[in-house]
């Protein structure tokens, strides 16, 4: 059964801990940002070193998670984006300017400015708390997942019910297939997806949950799923308005 919340009119903030324990390594800050368009933003933070990284800011959020950095009094150490984002402008290079921490993106990211480039199996280090990064390309050429503990942030390789698109500048349906139903489909049905999209209100959902119950993961073959990642899924779509400028932005 999905998991969920309702929906925020302005940036709204979901505290992610559940009152429990993350596991692995123990307890960690969670914090999951939204705005009105969907869009699904992360910040993660080790309690006894205070440092912390943040995951996929969207412009609208900047503020936002500036301030609840300076009410848990952490110290930013990581502005991660997942891929390049087409539909919507990045807040990783204002959080840049305005703090000491390091841009870090997939060894593919077309975007200069990068500090730290990544690929499959890497690892950052905030304190106790550990990241892995897993390579789930399809959505976009450059595409990483997060791994930390108890939970995997997805980015648009795998949404609540469904996958990010296939169809702009750097998509391919093959790869989506294979970042789905072989580097997805393999982790652990417990571990909870937390994507950076939903367009219904909802926070997250466990693995188990997507691996019985999303549509994308129901395709008898790989040639069935990328024929229609390729010809019937874009109709179902909107069109991205501001795709070049987005782009512009994100790759400069």
């Amino acid at each position: 059964m999905t998991q969920g919340s309702e929906g925020t009119a302005a940036v709204g903030r979901t505290d992610g801990s559940n009152g429990r324990p993350s596991g692995g390594s123990g307890d960690y800050l969670f914090e999951q940002f939204r705005v009105p368009r969907g869009c699904l933003g992360y910040v993660v933070a080790d309690p006894e070193t205070k440092l912390a990284a943040l995951i996929d800011p969207e412009v609208e959020m900047v503020e936002p998670m500036l301030d609840y950095l300076f009410e848990h009094g952490l110290r930013p150490r990581y502005l991660i984006d997942t891929h390049t984002h087409a539909d919507h402008v990045s807040g990783a290079k204002e959080l840049k300017a305005k703090t000491t921490a390091k841009l870090v993106m997939h060894e593919k990211a077309p975007a200069s400015g990068v500090d730290v480039r990544l690929e499959d199996g890497d690892r950052l280090e905030l304190g106790e708390l550990t990241l892995e990064f897993l390579y789930t390309p399809g959505h976009a050429k450059d595409l990483m997942s997060v791994l930390v503990p108890g939970r995997l942030l997805t980015a648009d390789a795998m949404l609540i019910g469904s996958c990010g698109r296939t169809d702009l500048l750097n998509g391919n349906a093959t790869q989506q297939y294979h970042t789905l139903y072989h580097t997805l489909r393999s982790l652990p049905d417990e571990l909870e997806v937390w994507p950076g999209h939903d367009y219904n209100g909802r926070s997250y959902t466990t693995l188990g949950d997507q691996k019985r119950e999303n549509a994308k993961l129901g395709f008898a073959s790989k040639e069935e799923f990328v024929d229609y990642m390729d010809r019937d899924n874009p109709q179902k779509l909107n069109p991205v308005y501001q795709l070049a400028e987005s782009l512009k932005a994100n790759m400069s």
